[in-house]
């Protein structure tokens, strides 16, 4: 059964025949989670909205893949669902990259809130943003995504607002979540102590509207799948 998993290969290699070498991480997945041996077939997409069909060849030390067929080109979503998410902290930030994505996050972007259970320097989130993106890369091959997310670990909340003209702030307080059509929209979500009297503020200034996911309270981390799926779900009805 053909498989849905990505690789990382340039543009210009992506063409009907043409083999490429898989990196140890890649080729240890083939071979020892999809089981693939030479001779099988295998679905891939490269990250930007190409998938294709390429046939495996396995070796002792390598396992390459010759493109067999052209499946599509998914074309980026003409409008973005952008999320700001405040840090969490150990396998909470984990989980909540990973059901964003999954429920289709076209954009994640992490700040640190005020009430964040989670402090990292620079160093600290360089040494996270490579387990990041594989928590990021194995949500799109679960749920069957084209285009892996843009992802940025350290982001600033103001500034953050302030590149979004439809900008939305999750609070038990605010009303029903909604959209605009056809516009990008930027989707906030605090960490598990709430919001700051500073960052309402903030808000409230930016007229950053206030939207709620319904009376339950739900965990930081499980939050933005719900969301994520909310938005799609009415983007889509």
């Amino acid at each position: 059964m053909p498989q849905h998993f990505y690789v990382n290969v340039p543009e210009p290699e992506l063409i009907l025949d043409s083999s490429f070498e898989l990196d140890s991480d890649r080729s240890h997945y083939v071979s020892r989670v999809l089981r693939k041996r030479t001779g099988d077939v295998c679905d891939c997409f490269d990250g930007r909205g190409l998938r294709f069909r390429a046939q495996v060849h396995a070796q002792k030390h390598q396992t390459l893949l010759t493109i067999t067929e052209i499946l599509e080109r998914e074309p980026r979503p003409e409008t973005r669902n952008h999320l700001g998410l405040a840090l969490l902290k150990g396998g909470a930030m984990d989980r909540a990259i990973q059901l964003a994505c999954e429920s289709g996050a076209d954009d994640i972007s992490l700040f640190t809130a005020f009430r964040s259970n989670a402090r990292m320097d620079a160093q600290r989130l360089a040494s996270k943003l490579a387990h990041w993106q594989k928590v990021i890369v194995a949500a799109c091959e679960q749920s069957g995504r084209s285009h892996l997310p843009h992802f940025e670990p350290s982001s600033d909340l103001q500034q953050l607002i302030a590149d979004h003209t439809n900008a939305y702030v999750l609070d038990m307080e605010g009303g029903p979540l909604n959209y605009h059509v056809g516009a990008d929209r930027l989707l906030l979500i605090g960490p598990e102590g709430g919001w700051s009297d500073d960052e309402r503020r903030l808000f409230d200034q930016e007229r950053v509207q206030r939207v709620s996911l319904g009376p339950t309270t739900l965990r930081a981390e499980s939050t933005p799948g719900a969301a994520m799926a909310i938005l799609n779900y009415l983007a889509n009805s």
